[in-house]
């Protein structure tokens, strides 16, 4: 029997319990620290997209002057993700929720 030293990805704990599986059969994990932003996690995602690391490589490719699509290609992830991930972004900076098109 193997066992694997899992530790949350934002705040590093080891306080991690299995927490149920994807319905594509990907195990859970939960961090139990109280002060962690990120309670449930995956060790490998599929879906590159919901990374914070990726995330946070869209919107300094944005500031650096990359298009949405450019960006979506370089990092394998579809436009709309890029657009969306933009558009909470630009919400939570200047500390009010994204309303969408007002006109």
């Amino acid at each position: 029997m193997a066992v694997v030293a899992v530790q949350c990805p934002e705040c590093g704990s080891h306080a991690v319990v299995k927490y149920g599986k994807q319905p594509n059969g990907q195990q859970r994990y939960r961090c139990n620290n109280p002060h962690c932003q990120r309670q449930i996690f995956l060790l490998q995602y599929h879906n590159t997209g919901w990374m914070s690391e990726v995330k946070q490589q869209m919107v300094e490719m944005t500031l650096n002057g990359s298009g949405i699509r450019d960006t979506a290609r370089v990092l394998g992830v579809s436009p709309t993700t890029v657009m969306s991930t933009l558009k909470k972004s630009a919400g939570a900076s200047r500390g009010e929720p994204y309303a969408g098109d007002c006109s």
